[in-house]
């Protein structure tokens, strides 16, 4: 409480406009609005054991004593409490808050963090564009920050991704640690201009103390769609040349990279390629499909690949499993789900096949997770179907933890089929139909799933991601930006296998 007190009082005495202040009964009021949109709107709410009572007593103890506090305070507050539900889609922003006011928020980490066999690898840009070496070759790893292990330093300051799945955590975690004067501010402490840090070849250790950095210091995966130039303007680019996405890895073995799980209605040409694609690699031994930093999309791409990749005996194929967060039982089709191609069981789009598949899918499955059915639909369904010339050779989706949606939909959907092996690390999962809200007084803008969503195995995406059936992570040439490590040594795989 005294801390607080005086991180206020400091504030209040400074010359940032009170616009970004609320007066006492206000913040109360958009602390009860906002309690009352994780009840009701929230999917990932009630999953969760974590006693948000308790929390949402304490932030009201510490709004009482003043007569006005910051917004963002406020807003980090309830962005500690979202952070507390397996919801990866859910998020939260500041619409008017100038981050120019506060110094602190300008700092970052003083060099590039990355990740490898689970440690985290403290590293420094070359001069050669996208490589990077150690920044100490002696002591290549992180092992503390201000007294606090890595691991829990992550679960501390980057809140937002303590309940993704494991890989994802670090991955994202690190990506938080950049704007670590951001993470700082955001627990009330203002005044962190150095870090004493420990370096360790995992048996000796080395002290280092050095001053924030007003650079901004990142690490970049060659193998990111995402990041690719090439690639980058896929999801937007109706004229983008879809010939750069495929292309032959050896004689046998085809590749097709997504980098996005675009539209068609952003660009129209994108299913007749695919088609086309199928039809061009019909002959090769395999195909692998890269869904790597592929942030999601829509789910438009998975239901076209689907009718080559689904083999006629598996057909129809129950796919994932969701349910509307609603205080009625909803037995209806419903728009925002039909654009994801998920139908309630009577719905007119199924046949009497599917529902017969969607019969003996139930009879072996069951939720993960508990939950008060009361509070949501009857459940909606994902059913793909075996339609033009089946792809009968193997495919490998080859994925990592930034795979994310509609993208972590497309790997747990088709994981399973006789036919397909999921590659690479974990996948980020998420499938939350994300819903946003605005509160009366601050204007905090407020983004929750609205969506519960199943994998086949009963588990949730968001918090599991999917699993490989083959593991393959990034090898140290990877991390310094030499070669796609991940790509080859699946190459060397399937010609060995």
């Amino acid at each position: 409480m005294r801390k607080f007190v005086i991180v206020v009082s400091l504030l209040l005495s400074s010359s940032v406009s009170f616009a970004q202040f609320l007066q006492k009964n206000e913040a109360l009021e958009d602390l009860n609005e906002f309690k009352a949109l994780m009840e009701t709107e929230s999917s990932y709410y009630q999953l969760s054991d974590f006693d948000f009572e308790a929390r949402y007593q304490q932030i009201e103890n510490k709004i009482l004593p003043q007569d006005s506090i910051p917004i963002h305070f406020l807003a980090y507050e309830m962005e500690k409490i979202i952070g507390e539900t397996i919801d990866r889609h859910a998020s939260l922003r500041m619409e008017a808050f100038d981050e120019k006011e506060y110094e602190t928020l300008g700092l970052h980490f003083p060099f590039v963090l990355s990740s490898l066999d689970g440690k985290v690898v403290a590293l420094k840009e070359k001069k050669s564009k996208g490589e990077y070496e150690y920044y100490s070759k002696k002591y290549p790893y992180l092992k503390s920050i201000n007294g606090l292990g890595m691991e829990e330093f992550i679960e501390h300051y980057a809140y937002r991704r303590k309940n993704s799945p494991k890989p994802a955590m670090l991955t994202d975690g690190l990506k938080d640690l950049r704007n670590i004067g951001e993470l700082y501010f955001k627990q009330g402490n203002e005044g962190v201009k150095e870090l004493d840090l420990v370096l360790t070849d995992g048996k000796r250790d080395k002290k280092l103390t050095l001053p924030l950095s007003e650079k901004r210091h990142s690490w970049v995966d060659l193998s990111s769609l995402r990041a690719n130039e090439e690639m980058r303007s896929f999801y937007g680019d109706k004229d983008f040349d879809l010939t750069k996405l495929d292309k032959w890895l050896t004689d046998s073995i085809a590749y097709l990279a997504i980098p996005a799980m675009a539209s068609y209605k952003h660009n129209s040409n994108i299913e007749p390629y695919l088609k086309a694609t199928m039809q061009k690699y019909s002959d090769a031994k395999a195909l692998v499909i890269d869904l790597r930093s592929n942030g999601g999309g829509t789910r438009d791409i998975l239901n076209t690949l689907s009718d080559y990749l689904v083999q006629p005996e598996e057909s129809p194929w129950v796919a994932n499993v969701a349910y509307v967060r609603s205080d009625q039982r909803l037995d209806e089709d419903i728009s925002s789900m039909q654009g994801r191609y998920l139908y309630n069981y009577n719905s007119d789009t199924l046949s009497d096949e599917d529902r017969k598949a969607i019969d003996a899918f139930n009879d072996g499955f069951e939720t993960s997770l508990s939950f008060d059915e009361t509070k949501f639909s009857h459940p909606f369904y994902m059913v793909l179907h075996s339609k033009e010339k089946p792809f009968t050779q193997s495919v490998y989706i080859l994925v990592n933890e930034e795979s994310f949606s509609a993208a972590s939909v497309f790997t747990t959907a088709l994981k399973g089929l006789s036919n397909v092996k999921i590659v690479g690390v974990t996948t980020n999962g998420s499938s939350g139909r994300s819903v946003y809200f605005n509160l009366k007084h601050s204007n905090i803008n407020i983004r929750l799933s609205t969506m519960l969503s199943f994998q086949r195995n009963g588990k949730t995406l968001d918090g599991n991601g999917t699993e490989p059936d083959i593991v393959i992570e990034r090898r140290e040439e990877q991390i310094f930006g030499k070669k796609d490590t991940q790509l080859e040594d699946l190459v060397e795989w399937i010609l060995t296998n």
